[in-house]
Formats: structure tokens, C-alpha cells, sequence
């Protein structure tokens, strides 16, 4: 069965008017919200979006003599792809590389006053330098905290996170050597310090790596779009100054290894011509010897123009054999330079007459050009690198079938010119042997000429190509920062900080109640008491117990006065008299509030009994003063000889008031309180008063009030501010429904003054 008060709907009104009391608590909140909140928009600084987009160079038709030039040797396997841009545009290495340049693995501020720090970037008066192979090295993050005075001596501390000091230094002379576990770091001054000036300076120093992996989760890198060769950069800093420096560093070490592989690709191109050129040229001087030796044993001359017509037939025949051998011996170089193993990770610097030999040489080319690129940021052993080594391997065997299966279709072809220059060399069977020979000696030296002139050609476009500076990556914007902070926001901080004011007192207001115990007003009484509540008493700030007396307008007794009005109304019949005053437990001021009861009843001319049957622990006698504490309640019922005016005394205090104490604690209360004398006692009480206020024992510690509650017409269960806790009340409800009280309500004593500063309006004085 259900005891406690049952639920119902919220009443905002009544809730507004209990939060409101907390007036103070909801301003103070705001006030301390809005604080904070101004207080870190002037602490933090603003962070801006720095950013720049740059177009790549994809090596098309439009690149120029660069690209043209690429495109005929076949190096790079037809241009970067500009998704493979962005990863190298974002790599860890170029960071760290940018990192290492602009040195922003240290950051210097200088501190001016307790919420103002001013950011030294480019301009620091102190620096802390160490070995590059120590910040390559250094994994964890170090502050330097520098003060220097007007004499140029300096304290120096340097600390690993809060606590952690690894060096301290006081009065030292600049520069200084600091030695940690870590390595040793130099701190030294720089042309921005100024003799005689004092500064109070702290650095953070990071390693290269830790602070290339901060800035990456700072830095956005992505294409404009699917369909575009731009690419866009972008970061997040509180300087833009800073910003701007790292996106510029970076497009330009981009560039600057886009040029080292252009001209690594140029370099080892132009050796292999060269080597090529110095070994045809001794053929092609050979040749030419030859030639002039043979015409000079001969006494060769021209030969008529009646054979002009056969031998220009011949001549055709013959430009077709040079033409293809020519393209046999470049098959055969390619073939040469693929199996020597010095070239096993070059590029193939030129391409083959045969669709399947250009394929794979193309291909071949492409994986060498992704070596490349890893290469430079992975060892050998990497598996991606070892992956792409295998399948070079099997590129390579490709390479060589299909430069064999070009060969054999050239030696076919030149079977046939030879066949075609050989018929028409038979009309000519009448020329001595000598022309024949002579031609066949041109025939090599063309060969060699063709191949001299084609290398030659090569070798100056592969000059142009190491001259060229064509940067891979055009600035498309220079790096600039968007003119309104991305962070904070002023006014998403001041709403936040306005909406945190108002709900956090709620919201601790909500949790007070959800585990507080007790309970402090009379409007959170009357949530969770199921019978009446006739009202509350203040806290007695006087020196006596006794407060209602005549002429007094207290706010304390104007209260007792209206508790008086109310249980009035609970005396209904004519023969209703008797109040059983009483508790939860002890300490809750039903002694108190019984005294003050019974004296604002006599104020209205009525013979009013205060019976102290809390027998147990009686206290009716020590707040008042000039009243014995003998005999009482304890002798009436425990001597028949013992009449009512044995017991009965007067307050002097407080006319019409009569008070019979509680006496001698007996040895047996509850079977005392369980005897006849008690009915007689109050026979003879509601024969002499007109009201019986009976100040009981508290109901949840021992049984007294039971016995006594049916001789009452009405109870009253005392409460005490911030003292009865919730689960009491609720015991209260459960005897109420029980019928173990009858007639039952309940007050609130010890209240707080504050929480209801207008009672007492028109009351004269206040308390």
C-alpha cells in the first residue's frame, strides 16, 4: 500500500515561486558564467583559417617544352596524378621538413601580465637551440621558463609537464648551457633582445616529429574538386603570420623536390646519352675512315646520270634498311640497358616502334617513378617498396620479351628491304665490285650517322629539361588568413556561458532536492505530507521559551497565532478540546511549539490545561520559568490520592493558561499511560478547560502517542526545518492511513526568516 502523498500534475507556478527564493544563487551564477566566459574570450586567442590552393602540373599537351620533353624520352610513365599530390603535399615528411626550416618546434611567449601573453614568433629575444639530430631524436614536450633581469641575468627552469622539473639554473649569465637526461640545450639571446629590459619568456620545445604530427591534426590538404588539378591548403593558427610561413614553406619544399626529381630524372638520362654518344662516335669515325680509305685505293668517282633512275630505286631501298636498323639497334639498347643490372631502378630513357614494347616500357617506367617517390621517405625494407621491387622484377622480364618481339619484327622487315635493294642491285650486276662495296660502306655510316644525330638531339633536350624551373605546383593564391576567427566565437561562448547561468543553479537546485533528505520550507512539506499542513514557525531568536504572551506583535507569534486559527478549525464539535501535540522523533520542538500553542489559545480568553505526557523526557517545566517539575502527570496517574489540583500550576506569564508537568520519570511509562487514572485525568480536564494541549512523546520511538491518541480530537505532528527527513514524514502518512492518528496535521518548525521575508507585513516589528 501506497502511504506517501499521491502524484501530481507540476505546478510551475508554485515551482517558480520556491526557485525564486534563490534569487541570489541564479545572479550569482550568471554573474560567474559571464565572467568566465569574458575572462577566456580575453585569455584565449583567436585562432584564424590560414589557407592557399596551388595547381599541378599534369604534364599534358600544354606543359610545354618540359612536358614534350618527357613525353619522348617516356619518363614518368605519363605525369603524377594529382590525388598522389595531395598525399605528398600532406606527408609527415614534408611537415617535418617545414618544421625543421622555420623552427616551429619552439614556441616563445612572453608573459606581461597574469591573462595577457603575447605570442614572440619572429621576433623572441631568447632562443633555445640543441643539435638537429637531438630534435630528430626528442619525443616529449619540455617548457622553458626564462626570467631575466635589468642586469642581463637570468633563471632559468625547465619542466616536463606540471611537476617535473629536469633543470634549474638562477643568476646565470646568457648564454647558457642547460644540461637535461634528454641532451643539452643552449639558451641564448638573439638580435630582438634589448640590454636592460627585463623579460619573463617561457618556450615550449618539442621534437620535430611530435610537433609535425600537432600540426597535422591542424592542417587540412584536398582537391577543390573531382574534376580540377588544384589543390587546396589549409590551417588552423592563432598568428597568421606563422600561418601563412608554413603554407608558403611547404608549396615551396613541394616544389623544390618536384625540380630534385626532374633533374635526378635529367641527370641520369644525360649520362646514358653521353655514354651512348661515346661509343657510336668512335663507330661513325671508323666508318667514315673506312670510307675515305676505300675510295682513295679505288679512285672512286660519281657514277652517270643514266643510272640515277636504278640507283635512286636503290637508294630508296637502302634509306628503309638504315631506317630499321637504326630502330634495331635503339631496340637493342633498350634491351641492353634493362639487363644491366647497374640500372635495375632507372627509368628507360627511351621508347620502342612496337605497341606492346612502348606498353610495357611506359608501365616499367610508371612503378620506377613510385620507387622513387617512396624511397624518399621509406627505407628499402618498407613491404610497399618491396612490393613494388617485385613487381619491377616481373615489369622488367615484360620489357625484355617485348623488345625481343620488336627486334625479330624489324630483322623481318629488314630482310625484305634488303631483298627489294638486292634486285634492284642486279640490274646493276654490270657496275664493278668496287661501287658495290663502296655503298655497302655508306650504308654503315649512315646507320651511324642516324643514330650520332638522333642521341645529339636528345642530349639538348634533355639539357633543356635540367635547365627548366617550371615549379610543379603553381600558387594559385599566395597564403593568406580569412579575415574573422574560426575560433572563439564570442557570441556561441557568451550564449553558452548564459544558458550554463541559468540552468546550472537549476540544475544543482534539482540534485539538492533529489538527494537531499530533508527538507527546509513549508511548500516542500506540503509535497510530500499527506495530511494538512496548518503552517510554519520561525526560528526563535529570542532568549526565552516562552514567546506568545500579550501585547507581543513578533513575527514568531503572529505565526503561533495563525498555527491557533487553523487547529480551530480541526476542533469542529462542541465537545472537541483535546490537541495531541507530537513528533517523529526527538528534538523537532513539540515542546516548544505545544507551550507557545496553548498560550495563544489562553490569549483569546480561554482555560487552556498544557499537559506534559511526555513522561519520558519532560520539558515543560525547564522553559518555564518559576514552575516546579514535581508533582506532575507521573504522580496523578500513579497515585489515587493525588487529585488535579495536586498537579495543576499556573503560568504566571500568560493568564488562563494552567500547566500540569510531566514529574517524576516512572519506571513503567507505558503501562502508567495504559491505566484508568488516564481516562479520569482527562474527564476532569475537559470538565474544567476549554482547550487541552497534550505535549506527547515522539510516535516513531515509542508507542506513548498511540495510547494517548484516543482521548485526542485532533493531532498535531511537529516538523523542524532542515532537521525531519523525508522518509519520517512519510512514516507520519503511513500512520495517518493506518487510523493510528486521527484528525491529524502537521507543522513546520525552525523555519528560515529569509525564505519568507514578507510574512509580517502589517505586524508592526519584525524580528
Amino acid at each position: 500500500m501506497n502511504y506517501n502523498k499521491p502524484q501530481q500534475a507540476i505546478d510551475f507556478p508554485a515551482l517558480v515561486g520556491r526557485y525564486r527564493r534563490y534569487w541570489w544563487l541564479l545572479l550569482a551564477s550568471l554573474v560567474v558564467c559571464l565572467g568566465l566566459a569574458v575572462l577566456y574570450l580575453k585569455v584565449v586567442k583567436p585562432k584564424y583559417i590560414v589557407c592557399t590552393t596551388l595547381l599541378v602540373d599534369q604534364g599534358d599537351n600544354s606543359g610545354g617544352a618540359g612536358a614534350s620533353l618527357l613525353r619522348s624520352l617516356a619518363i614518368g610513365g605519363g605525369g603524377s596524378r594529382v590525388d598522389d599530390e595531395v598525399v605528398v603535399l600532406g606527408s609527415h615528411e614534408l611537415r617535418c621538413n617545414m618544421i625543421k626550416k622555420l623552427r616551429l618546434n619552439r614556441y616563445y611567449e612572453e608573459r606581461k601580465s597574469m591573462f595577457k601573453r603575447v605570442d614572440l614568433y619572429g621576433d623572441s629575444p631568447i632562443e633555445i637551440d640543441a643539435p638537429d639530430a637531438l630534435f630528430d631524436t626528442l619525443s616529449i614536450s619540455m617548457t622553458f621558463k626564462v626570467k631575466i633581469n635589468e642586469q642581463g641575468r637570468a633563471d632559468v627552469t625547465v619542466k616536463k609537464g606540471m611537476f617535473n622539473t629536469l633543470a634549474q639554473y638562477s643568476d646565470a649569465q646568457l648564454p647558457l648551457s642547460v644540461k637535461t637526461i634528454y641532451g643539452i640545450f643552449s639558451v641564448r639571446t638573439t638580435q630582438h633582445y634589448v640590454p636592460h629590459k627585463e623579460y619573463t619568456i617561457n618556450a615550449r620545445v618539442s621534437g620535430n616529429i611530435p610537433a609535425a604530427e600537432a600540426l597535422g591534426e591542424r592542417m587540412t590538404t584536398k582537391l577543390v574538386s573531382k574534376k580540377s588539378n588544384a589543390i587546396y591548403m589549409a590551417v588552423t593558427e592563432p598568428n597568421t603570420q606563422r600561418g601563412r610561413d608554413m603554407l608558403n614553406t611547404i608549396v615551396a619544399l613541394y616544389n623544390e623536390r618536384g625540380q630534385q626529381e626532374k633533374d635526378e630524372q635529367a641527370i641520369n638520362t644525360g649520362k646514358f646519352i653521353e655514354d651512348r654518344l661515346g661509343l657510336i662516335y668512335k663507330d661513325l669515325t671508323g666508318s667514315e675512315a673506312e670510307i675515305e680509305a676505300y675510295k682513295r685505293a679505288h679512285n672512286m668517282i660519281d657514277v652517270g646520270l643514266q643510272t640515277k633512275s636504278l640507283i635512286g630505286k636503290q637508294e630508296i631501298a637502302d634509306r628503309a634498311i638504315i631506317n630499321l636498323e637504326t630502330k634495331y639497334r635503339i631496340a637493342g639498347m633498350i634491351k641492353d640497358f634493362v639487363n644491366d643490372p647497374a640500372n635495375r631502378n632507372a627509368y628507360i630513357p627511351f621508347s620502342a616502334d612496337s605497341t606492346a614494347a612502348s606498353g610495357s616500357i611506359k608501365a616499367y617506367n610508371a612503378l620506377v617513378m613510385q620507387r622513387m617517390k617512396l624511397s624518399q621517405s621509406a627505407k628499402d625494407d618498407n613491404q610497399v617498396i618491396q612490393r613494388i621491387d617485385e613487381q619491377i622484377e616481373t615489369m622488367r622480364g615484360n620489357v625484355v620479351r617485348g623488345v625481343d618481339n620488336t627486334m625479330d619484327a624489324i630483322k623481318i622487315q629488314i630482310a625484305r628491304a634488303k631483298a627489294e635493294s638486292a634486285s634492284s642491285g642486279g640490274t646493276l650486276s654490270n657496275y664493278p665490285s668496287e661501287e658495290r662495296e663502296a655503298r655497302a660502306l655508306y650504308r654503315q655510316q649512315g646507320i651511324q650517322n642516324s643514330l650520332y644525330t638522333f642521341l645529339l638531339q636528345k642530349r639538348e633536350e634533355n639539357a633543356l629539361l635540367l635547365a627548366a624551373t617550371t615549379p610543379k605546383g603553381k600558387v594559385v593564391d599566395h597564403a593568406y588568413a580569412k579575415t574573422k576567427p574560426v575560433s572563439p566565437h564570442k557570441s556561441v561562448v557568451l550564449f553558452v556561458a548564459l544558458i550554463a547561468g541559468l540552468l546550472l543553479p537549476l540544475v544543482l537546485l534539482y540534485f539538492k532536492n533529489l538527494f537531499y533528505t530533508k527538507f527546509a520550507t513549508e511548500a516542500e512539506l506540503e509535497e510530500i505530507a499527506a495530511m494538512p499542513v496548518i503552517g510554519h514557525i520561525h526560528h526563535n531568536r529570542h532568549d526565552e521559551f516562552l514567546v506568545v504572551q500579550e501585547g507581543r506583535t513578533w513575527n514568531i507569534v503572529e505565526l503561533f497565532r495563525y498555527v491557533r486559527n487553523n487547529i480551530q478549525f480541526m476542533l469542529s464539535g462542541d465537545d472537541d478540546k483535546v490537541v495531541l501535540v507530537t513528533s517523529s522523533v526527538s528534538g523537532e520542538g513539540k515542546s516548544f511549539v505545544s507551550l507557545n500553542v496553548a498560550a495563544a489559545f489562553a490569549l483569546l480568553g480561554k482555560r487552556v490545561a498544557l499537559v506534559g505526557m511526555d513522561i519520558r523526557k519532560p520539558q515543560l517545566a525547564s522553559m518555564l520559568g518559576g514552575i516546579s517539575d514535581a508533582p506532575g502527570v507521573t504522580a496523578f496517574l500513579s497515585q489515587s490520592s493525588v487529585s488535579l489540583a495536586d498537579v495543576v500550576q499556573h503560568a504566571a506569564a500568560v493568564d488562563g493558561l494552567d500547566v500540569i508537568v510531566g514529574g517524576t520519570i516512572p519506571p513503567n511509562p507505558s503501562e502508567l499511560l495504559l491505566n484508568d487514572r488516564v481516562k479520569q485525568l482527562f474527564d476532569l480536564l475537559r470538565e474544567n478547560y476549554d482547550v487541552i494541549i497534550v505535549d506527547s512523546a515522539p510516535v516513531a520511538m515509542v508507542s506513548d502517542t498511540f495510547s494517548l491518541s484516543r482521548w485526542a480530537d485532533a493531532v498535531v505532528c511537529v516538523t523542524r526545518a532542515n532537521y525531519t527527513k523525508r522518509s519520517q514524514v512519510k512514516q507520519l502518512n503511513r500512520m495517518v492511513a493506518e487510523g493510528r492518528l486521527k484528525n491529524a496535521s502537521v507543522l513546520i518548525n525552525d523555519t528560515s526568516t529569509t525564505l519568507d521575508a514578507g510574512y509580517g507585513y502589517g505586524y508592526g516589528t519584525t524580528e
